[in-house]
């Protein structure tokens, strides 16, 4: 009738691969990193991009 072509994951490290991703986003998204500006510009006084209308 025909041939049977598999497709499924054809190698052990893929799931090893996914979940070592996982954990290093996961991670880095738990770090939080704090960035220096706020887009409030609060140390310098005037307003920056929150100035009141």
């Amino acid at each position: 009738m025909g041939e049977y072509i598999d497709v499924g994951l054809q190698s052990s490290m893929l799931p090893f691969t996914l979940l070592l991703s996982s954990i290093a986003v996961g991670a880095y998204a738990l770090i939080d990193f704090e960035t220096e500006n706020d887009d409030d510009d609060s140390d310098s006084g005037s307003g920056g991009l929150m100035n009141p209308i």
